[in-house]
């Protein structure tokens, strides 16, 4: 870590962060060693994060962020949400890892958890409206519809590890899978 920007210094540590929270989680991950990954000290670390919980609250929002913007959500285009949700499950397997590991993990409170709940709390509403509209299906409420679509974009990522392995013929085919069991999920 050569630069002497505090914001590339800072980027770098979550970077090297995600690495670090995905393959050990919280309890396993080593201040020492995210810091090597980063090339810094680990005093550097606390200069930035006042302890490695901060650290990972901070990674975990960064990637509901990135993941709210990279997949906005759409009432009229559901089904390719969850398309684009598993396209990049596929592409970064270490977010998926740290989702697991934050899920195992995590205490109620946190930032993390308020994060996921403003980001799921701007999809709820999305799906309530096009509901209320009749554009989709009511039959669920409109935050069961999104953890049925969330859950049925992750199916495969959270149960084979070997996804990103996938050529690009299986991916397509379940990439198809997915946006056509969430276009019946939500069909009026």
């Amino acid at each position: 870590m050569a630069s002497r920007d505090p914001e590339a210094k800072r980027r770098a540590l979550l970077d090297a962060a995600l690495a670090e929270f995905a393959e050990h989680g919280i309890a396993g991950a080593r201040i020492d060693r995210l810091a090597g990954r980063a090339g810094c000290s680990p005093g550097l670390v606390y200069t930035y994060f006042a302890s490695k919980e901060m650290l990972f609250e901070a990674v975990f929002d960064q990637v509901v962020e990135q993941t709210t913007k990279e997949a906005p959500i759409s009432a009229d285009e559901l089904p390719e949400y969850a398309g684009t949700l598993f396209d990049g499950q596929t592409a970064n397997p270490d977010v998926m890892r740290l989702a697991a590991w934050h899920t195992l993990e995590q205490r109620e409170g946190g930032t993390s958890i308020e994060a996921i709940t403003k980001a799921n709390r701007a999809k709820i509403d999305t799906i309530q409206r096009a509901q209320d509209e009749g554009r989709i299906s009511n039959r669920f409420t409109a935050p069961e519809l999104l953890m049925l679509i969330i859950n049925t974009a992750s199916m495969w990522t959270l149960q084979t590890p070997e996804i990103t392995d996938l050529g690009p013929r299986e991916h397509a085919a379940r990439r198809a899978t997915i946006v056509e069991a969430v276009r019946r999920l939500v069909e009026p």
